[in-house]
This record gives C-alpha cells, structure tokens and sequence, in this order.
C-alpha cells in the first residue's frame, strides 16, 4: 500500500510540473520582467523579495503608490529577517496588479534596473507584528513624513502593543537583480525530471 501512495505521489508531482512549465512557457514569458530586490541594514536587519511587470506596457519609470489597482507592477513581495537571518514576517503588498498596502511608495528606473526615491513596503495597519522597510529621507522630503531621521532607510515594525520600533537604519540602496528569463521553466523542468527518475527507478525496484 505504501509503495502504492508513493508511485502515485511522484507521479501526480511530475506530471504537475510539466503541465504548469506548458502552461507557463505558453503564457508570454518574453513579455514580463521579474526583479529580485535585497537590503541590509547597519545592525545586520535584512529584507528580500521581488516584483514583476508586464514590459510591453511599462514606461520607462515604474511609479506607485497607496491601495488600489496599480499602474504597472503585477506583483511585489517581501521577506524580513533579524540579524540571525531568521524571518520575522512576510507580506505581499501587490498581489494580481492590486496594492493592499496603503502607504505603498515604489519607484523602479527600468532602463537603469534601480530602485529610487521614496520607497515604502511591508504592512503597517499599526498591528503588532507589522513590519515595513522605507526611505526616510525620501518621504521625509516629499511631505510623507516628518520624523528627523540622519539615516536613509529605516527598519521598522511594532511590538507586542502595536508601537512603533525602528530597528535598524543605514544608508545602504536596495539592491536590484533581474531574474533570468525562463529560469521559472527550468526550476519546473528539473522538478519534473526528478519525479520521472524517481517514478523509473521506483518501477524497477517494484520489480526487483
């Protein structure tokens, strides 16, 4: 029964990963631009995530800002760690080109592949746990905010009762790599070629 449910499984898992690398393969790869982003901070606070647009209707500059449907970005997630890499919390701020982040500030130079200006992403909705990583100096000097901070960028988030902390600062940019165009197919591809294999030699113990 068991090498039964495992055949099964490794069968399902292959054959999902091909169906899902066709599907993608088929969806106009060559028209979206994805972009991995990463910052550190001086106390060794950290954030990662990525973004992607549709490049066959994207300026030149990507701009957005607040809730609601966005100009150009598809999607943008973020990851946030502690100094031991340990992950804190997690969001999606876009999700399917809709914003749910309410102070959402990005700016992406897509010719030069940087992000600048006023940036603002995370969760705030002034619970415990939210956290958010921003350019002070750019909101600062747009009006946004009116804390006096010496640092560019600041991480932020709120305790147990909801109050703000600012745990790291640093002038240190965020950081911007393009990802790979059919890197997605690949890592699919290979899921796929792995329960293949394991589905082949699991046939031939069977008749070992």
């Amino acid at each position: 029964m068991t090498r039964l449910f495992t055949k099964k499984a490794i069968r399902m898992v292959a054959t999902m990963a091909l169906v899902l690398a066709i599907a993608i393969s088929t969806h106009n790869l060559a028209d979206a631009a994805e972009f991995n982003f990463s910052w550190k901070g001086d106390t060794g606070y950290s954030a990662k995530g990525s973004f992607n647009y549709d490049t066959t209707t994207a300026p030149s500059v990507i701009s957005e800002a607040g809730l609601g449907t966005t100009n150009n970005l598809q999607s943008l997630s973020v990851l946030f760690f502690d100094p031991l890499s340990t992950l804190i919390n997690s969001f999606t701020p876009v999700v399917s080109g809709v914003s749910n982040y309410s102070f959402l500030r990005f700016n992406f130079d897509n010719t030069k592949e940087q992000i600048f200006g006023p940036f603002d992403v995370g969760k705030d909705d002034e619970l415990p746990g939210d956290t958010w990583l921003n350019n002070n100096l750019a909101l600062i000097d747009e009006g946004f905010s009116d804390e006096v901070l010496a640092k560019e960028f600041g991480f932020n988030n709120r305790n147990a009762a909801g109050t703000k902390q600012i745990l790291d600062l640093s002038n240190n940019s965020v950081q911007v790599s393009k990802v790979p165009e059919g890197s997605i197919i690949i890592g699919l591809l290979a899921v796929c070629s792995l329960g293949f294999t394991a589905y082949k030699n699991l046939g031939k113990a069977n008749q070992e």
